[in-house]
């Protein structure tokens, strides 16, 4: 799919360097409404750099990021979550004496002073994410895998428009994996949550994205289809291997 004035997230040229690094060298890609989008790439790639910049951590050197045709390149995170893009962080960190539900809650004050709203918000992710049941546990007795959803929930209590989701899928078993790429189709199919995630889960990439973008040394070196990026000779050379996808 094109970058066009109609994808709900379009990042043109944009790049950042640190200490003279360049870690994110003219990317470009777009998200378009209702899309899942991965964005794949060995360690080191500026994969969590490029999220930051989108959400508002950091301020980009150069290029644009405009969300639903406005340029937010340089906002403030809080800025930019309060336009409706909500993410997860590669390493979860629940608030750990607080139950699960007062964790989400967090999220769900987003926008708003008001604690019932911010409670309703919060039990619609908990029972989208299947964790009701688990509301009144502590999060530091959670499982990693409920770890993740925990976090995808909060995220989720933000009602964002644009869901960005940073290796949730990270040392999760197969099962559990499945598990999860089940619930964000749900998401995407039933209440129409965009995606756009990074993920090194080749299993989980496959089965969920539209659309993939692979970055290597800061620039997008490959997109498509994930078909078609998985039988790209330079994403094979500089990424994938031989066998990643059994």
């Amino acid at each position: 799919m094109p970058e066009h004035s109609s994808s709900l997230l379009e990042v043109a040229g944009v790049s950042k360097s640190f200490r003279g690094l360049r870690a994110v060298n003219s990317a470009s890609l777009s998200v378009a409404q209702g899309e899942i989008v991965a964005l794949i790439g060995p360690n080191g790639a500026g994969k969590t750099t490029l999220f930051n910049l989108v959400a508002g951590v950091m301020p980009p050197d150069e290029g644009h990021i405009r969300f639903m045709g406005a340029d937010i390149a340089g906002w403030r995170a809080d800025q930019v979550c309060a336009v409706g893009i909500g993410r997860t962080f590669q390493v979860v960190k629940p608030f750990a004496d607080m139950t699960v539900l007062e964790n989400v809650m967090v999220g769900g004050f987003r926008g708003t002073p008001d604690r019932r709203r911010a409670r309703a918000r919060a039990e619609r992710a908990l029972r989208d994410l299947d964790m009701w049941q688990m509301r009144a546990r502590p999060a530091s007795a959670l499982t990693l895998p409920d770890r993740k959803r925990l976090e995808v929930a909060r995220a989720l209590a933000c009602e964002p428009k644009l869901l960005l989701l940073d290796e949730v899928m990270a040392g999760l078993r197969p099962t559990e994996t499945d598990t999860m790429v089940s619930t964000f189709r749900r998401l995407n199919a039933e209440h129409g949550v965009t995606i756009l995630l990074i993920e090194h889960v080749m299993r989980a990439v496959m089965a969920l994205a539209q659309r993939v973008y692979v970055l290597h040394h800061g620039e997008i070196i490959s997109s498509g289809t994930p078909k078609e990026v998985t039988s790209d000779q330079r994403v094979l050379e500089s990424y994938l291997g031989t066998g990643a996808l059994d």
